[in-house]
């Protein structure tokens, strides 16, 4: 039996405790590291871990996106989970899935719950209410691990270029990504010459041509 292998990211020593003792009662599941800061689950990811179960308050005023970014970048496979207190609102929720996100579960969800997220994102679903997850999904929709599969050792795009470049593949104009964004088309330009140097393409066509297959 294929074990899934998972790293607990809370400062919260008593939920940690009480999540991982919960996990070991699953024969499927190894407890592979425990860590209470974002610099030392990002160490910790040399241990390949299938599933980062992580407390975003670990990640204090850095970036979701930017953990994300770097959790592919280190080890590609793992999937991240995010462990709540107080569930976050529905737009957050989307956004994050469109980070890279792949689940969500709160505090107080039953063990059981626990462990059927965790084999589903394991294999390859997203653990989050349909009704959002249809919401996520209702624009063609760019992830990051999408680019990192295309183009692989890619530098991570920002928040704003992942933005912009997902506005033109869902073939908005320039005018039109700037409308949306509140920001001018100048600054547009800015944002997809950045990107097209990322990508190593150098129009707007082969951008899209690089990510439609």
């Amino acid at each position: 039996m294929s074990l899934i292998r998972i790293l607990v990211a809370d400062s919260d020593s008593g939920q940690v405790e009480t999540l991982t003792a919960a996990l070991m009662k699953h024969q499927d599941f190894e407890i592979v590291g425990i860590s209470a800061t974002r610099e030392g689950t990002l160490r910790k990811l040399s241990v390949l871990p299938d599933i980062i179960i992580l407390n975003p308050e670990v990640l204090k005023q850095r970036t979701l996106s930017r953990f994300i970014h770097s959790v592919q970048t280190k080890s590609p496979q793992t999937r991240v989970i995010l462990i709540f207190e107080r569930p976050p609102s529905d737009e957050t929720i989307i956004t994050d899935v469109k980070t890279g996100v792949r689940g969500y579960i709160h505090i107080t969800d039953a063990p059981a719950i626990v462990a059927k997220a965790i084999r589903a994102v394991h294999d390859g679903e997203i653990w989050v209410e349909r009704r959002l997850f249809e919401m996520a999904l209702s624009k063609p929709m760019l992830l990051p691990e999408t680019l990192l599969s295309n183009i692989p050792g890619l530098q991570p795009l920002t928040d704003r270029e992942m933005e912009v470049l997902t506005m033109v593949l869902q073939g908005a104009t320039n005018r039109e990504i700037a409308d949306r964004s509140s920001i001018s088309e100048r600054t547009v330009k800015t944002h997809l010459y950045r990107v097209y140097k990322k990508l190593k393409v150098k129009s707007r066509t082969k951008a899209i041509a690089l990510l439609s297959h």
